[in-house]
């Protein structure tokens, strides 16, 4: 219990002050407390800003105990409390502010933050054109001033918001960018042998890269029909190439023969082959960005998300 009362001292004060300096401060969001034990890209974020302060943090998503020495380092060093926990107080001094032209870690945080927001961008630490869009999209939906730079305002919409996205144009943008990825290669066959080019995971990505729906196969269990594909599990699919450094090769995503329950019918998931990490470790990335069901199928991987 004594552990938790500086957080709750910190979430008092930084009302206070947002209180005393008016509007035109970072108030428009709330910084969330992230603490040791938790899995999101809200701790991958710490992680990368952690290191562009000059303290190496592998970029895993996870909170442990090399993470939270590391916050508790950077709190002793900016005169604060040094709890382990990222909240209020922490982040405007843990954020950095970024725009077009810079690179490294920081870069790769924003990069990260406005992923949850559906925009697909790869996470190579280079703030180019792709990123500044996305910056001035994001501050134009929230209400801030859409210059393309992620100063402290900025990073207060991307990390106390929900994130989210899933618009026809949001998928299309992730399916553009895991066409256009080198580390994703696409089946343009079906590993039944049945020809049907329709359905297959590279036309499942190209119909929606174009800004329509996937079929199915004319030979599946519920016979042709058309489906759109599933943001979270797109975003994943990416994050797995973006993120992780990946490589593998998606063999099927709605098409294909499954039972007749399958997820795949439903737009949801996708079966990988070929990855450069082993079976289990490609499942438990899964996993980490939100599937559902992820299981090893022995010669390929299948991960889906309701």
């Amino acid at each position: 219990m004594q552990r938790r009362l500086p957080v709750i001292v910190a979430t008092v004060l930084a009302a206070l002050v947002a209180v005393l300096l008016g509007p035109s401060t970072a108030s428009a969001a709330t910084w969330p407390i992230v603490s040791r034990g938790e899995t999101s890209d809200q701790v991958t974020t710490i992680q990368h800003l952690l290191t562009e302060h000059g303290d190496a943090t592998t970029a895993d998503g996870i909170f442990g105990a090399d993470t939270e020495a590391g916050v508790k380092a950077f709190q002793s060093a900016n005169g604060l409390t040094a709890d382990g926990s990222v909240g209020p107080l922490t982040w405007p001094k843990l954020v950095v502010t970024v725009q077009s032209g810079d690179t490294g870690s920081a870069v790769k945080a924003a990069q990260t933050q406005l992923n949850r927001y559906g925009y697909g961008l790869a996470v190579d630490g280079t703030f180019g054109t792709a990123v500044t869009d996305a910056v001035t999209d994001f501050q134009t939906k929230h209400g801030l001033t859409a210059d393309g730079i992620v100063a402290v305002d900025t990073w207060n919409a991307l990390v106390g918001g929900a994130g989210g996205g899933g618009s026809d144009t949001t998928r299309a943008q992730l399916a553009a960018s895991i066409d256009a990825n080198s580390q994703i290669s696409l089946l343009n066959y079906h590993v039944s042998g049945i020809s049907d080019p329709d359905s297959t995971a590279q036309a499942n990505i190209t119909d929606t890269k174009n800004g329509t729906t996937a079929e199915t196969s004319s030979y599946s269990d519920v016979g042709e029909r058309e489906v759109w594909l599933s943001t979270d599990m797109l975003n994943g699919m990416l994050k797995l190439a973006t993120d992780k450094g990946y490589t593998f090769l998606i063999t099927e995503i709605a098409g294909g023969d499954h039972t007749s329950g399958s997820n795949h019918y439903k737009g949801i998931a996708f079966d990988a082959d070929n990855m450069s990490v082993g079976n289990d470790t490609f499942i438990s990335a899964c996993k980490s960005y939100g599937a559902t069901e992820a299981i090893n199928e022995s010669n390929h991987v299948h991960c889906a998300w309701e």
